[in-house]
């Protein structure tokens, strides 16, 4: 993957490419595709520290710009900071006031500080230069780890070869 997984990060990849090649004299066939590698984003970098109140009304919200054209595929959830706990919700990426993606989530964590990835059935598209949304509200009333401070107006990775920037608003 490219980057380095921490707090308050979810998962992007850049576009798929697809190259076929057929060649008439023989029968082979070639195709070659480009598989997107997934590259973890975080706003808040470092250890989870404390706990932060989730439950229903309570949305949480990150907004952002890419530099590049890239798929948001998912979100990655920290656990409960009380011991094990089943933790339901929903989450979302919207363009303004409009929903493009969203996807119920849950699982269940072990109470440390691991991250627990939660995937859009359908992935988002964000186009660069253009503000996005990403939401999430649990429907059960838990304490989970956070980071809440040391946040980063932008950051970049580095996927492919690309650097792809971050601002956060």
């Amino acid at each position: 993957p490219c980057g380095y997984p921490k707090i308050a990060r979810w998962k992007t990849t850049t576009p798929t490419t697809t190259t076929s090649t057929t060649t008439t004299t023989t029968t082979t066939t070639t195709t070659t595709t480009t598989t997107p590698t997934p590259m973890f984003v975080a706003r808040l970098p470092g250890t989870p520290n404390s706990g932060w109140s989730v439950g229903p009304g309570k949305v949480d919200a990150i907004e952002f710009a890419s530099s590049k054209d890239i798929h948001i595929r998912g979100i990655s959830m920290l656990g409960s900071d009380t011991g094990s706990s089943t933790l339901t919700g929903l989450m979302e990426m919207k363009e303004g006031g409009s929903v493009l993606t969203s996807q119920n989530f849950q699982y269940t964590s072990d109470g440390g500080q691991g991250y627990y990835d939660q995937m859009f059935a359908t992935q988002g598209y964000a186009r660069a230069g253009v503000k996005y949304t990403l939401t999430v509200e649990y429907s059960t009333s838990a304490s989970i780890w956070a980071r809440n401070s040391g946040g980063l107006a932008s950051t970049s990775v580095v996927c492919n070869g690309a650097t792809i920037t971050f601002k956060f608003t």
